[in-house]
């Protein structure tokens, strides 16, 4: 947990001194890239949702 309040603070840092169009490059980067991915998942919406329900009755 230290670790992340650490990182989390360093990260607050950087966007106060770095410009808004140079991290709003980056998040807008990193989003698109998440999306991207996203559209690679080997499973369709619906059948991960019956993966995690048929995992979380497993565990009840």
């Amino acid at each position: 947990m230290k670790e992340r309040i650490k990182f989390i603070k360093r990260y607050v840092e950087w966007l106060k001194k770095t410009p808004n169009e140079v991290w709003s490059a980056q998040q807008a980067e990193f989003i698109n890239a998440l999306l991207e991915n996203a559209k690679n998942f080997p499973l369709s919406k619906e059948e991960y949702l019956r993966m995690k329900e048929r995992a979380k009755r497993a565990r009840n």
